[in-house]
């Protein structure tokens, strides 16, 4: 779903100018946000390699994330990145950064909850100055309902995760809710 409307939407029956959708400051932030909490895994990764997560670790993001991908190595970390990554690019692109897979359900929880306390602080505040004002640049609770599928992922903080859930085991969180929902491949991870 694209974000601005060009030209052409106008004649388009199937564009839907009231369709939940981000606003061009929240699609910002949310890419720059994104890119962000992807450096801040890298630098977990780098800290880490494959050893443990451990509480007070001084991990900035890997921490954040639920007790059961705390023993999973370098290259599901990299992965994990890159699913900040390719949200960041999403948005950038004036599409809604819609996840794929679980990994990226739990990088979207992540950003919305960096984003919701990032444009109260006014910390983009240069960088969305040219972008039009909307009413709902301040709305972080609506993305919570139309970008996601579900929230089964969130259970995995639950001391009792729900057992049925799509792709909750670590091992799973990269693999796409629909084989039509794949990343374009091959792309790797950046460093």
């Amino acid at each position: 779903m694209h974000l601005v409307p060009t030209p052409d939407d106008d004649y388009d029956d199937t564009f839907d100018p009231d369709a939940p959708t981000l606003t061009p400051r929240q699609c910002h932030i949310v890419s720059r946000v994104a890119s962000e909490l992807a450096d801040a895994v890298l630098a977990d990764v780098h800290m880490l390699g494959d050893l443990a997560v451990q509480p007070g670790s001084g991990c900035m993001v890997l921490a954040e994330l639920p007790e059961c991908t705390w023993t999973q190595d370098a290259t599901w970390r990299q992965t994990m990145a890159r699913a900040f990554d390719d949200l960041s690019a999403d948005a950038a692109a004036e599409l809604d950064p819609e996840p794929r897979c679980t990994g990226e359900e739990m990088a979207l929880h992540l950003i919305i909850g960096a984003a919701r306390t990032a444009m109260p602080a006014d910390r983009f505040i240069d960088d969305i100055a040219d972008l039009p004002p909307y009413k709902d640049d301040d709305d972080w609770d609506g993305p919570l309902d139309y970008l996601f599928q579900d929230h089964d992922v969130l259970t995995l903080f639950w001391p009792e995760p729900i057992s049925d859930g799509v792709n909750l085991d670590p091992a799973d969180w990269f693999t796409p809710f629909e084989p039509e929902l794949a990343r374009d491949q091959p792309h790797g991870f950046r460093t």
